[in-house]
């Protein structure tokens, strides 16, 4: 799986954490990537509060940081779905394959920017969710199941409405 995420269940900060907070849940893993999919930050971990409607994000570094709780990014009318890393069959590392396989073939005429990868229940399913900026000003998302392996969906939106 990810080490980081193991890292940040034994330190004391997070044990602390989640003694003062027992009903917050995994939401999401988070990572931001390059253009050449190279990883240019380091994990987060994001821990829902339900009561709150609100989520801590944990940096996992050489030591474990804790990010102020904020605002959830979530469309209207949803909830965040608890992350069961016990159903991810599919590393990181497996999913960026598929994504570099399947990626050019679904957005052939794509130019990289910056991106970054989720990990994270939608609908009941485990999902990496990538997602980059296109240099033609549109985000690409390809979502890989992080139990089968196979791209679940993909799209490409436009950041600027056309007339």
């Amino acid at each position: 799986m990810i080490p980081e995420y193991q890292k940040l269940t034994n330190d004391s900060l997070f044990k602390d954490w989640q003694e003062q907070h027992p009903e917050g849940f995994l939401a999401h893993l988070f990572c931001q990537l390059n253009p050449d999919l190279e990883l240019i930050s380091n994990w987060e971990v994001g821990y829902f509060n339900p009561k709150t409607e609100k989520i801590t994000i944990f940096v996992v570094d050489e030591t474990i940081q804790i990010k102020p709780e904020d605002e959830v990014f979530k469309k209207p009318n949803e909830s965040l779905e608890k992350l069961n890393l016990a159903m991810v069959k599919v590393s990181f590392e497996q999913a960026l394959t598929t994504f570099k396989d399947e990626f050019s073939k679904l957005f052939p005429s794509a130019n990289l920017g910056d991106g970054f990868i989720i990990l994270q229940m939608i609908k009941q399913k485990v999902l990496w969710n990538f997602t980059f900026m296109d240099k033609r000003l549109k985000f690409l998302n390809l979502k890989i199941n992080a139990q089968s392996g196979k791209v679940e969906e993909h799209q490409e939106v436009e950041l600027i409405a056309k007339k």
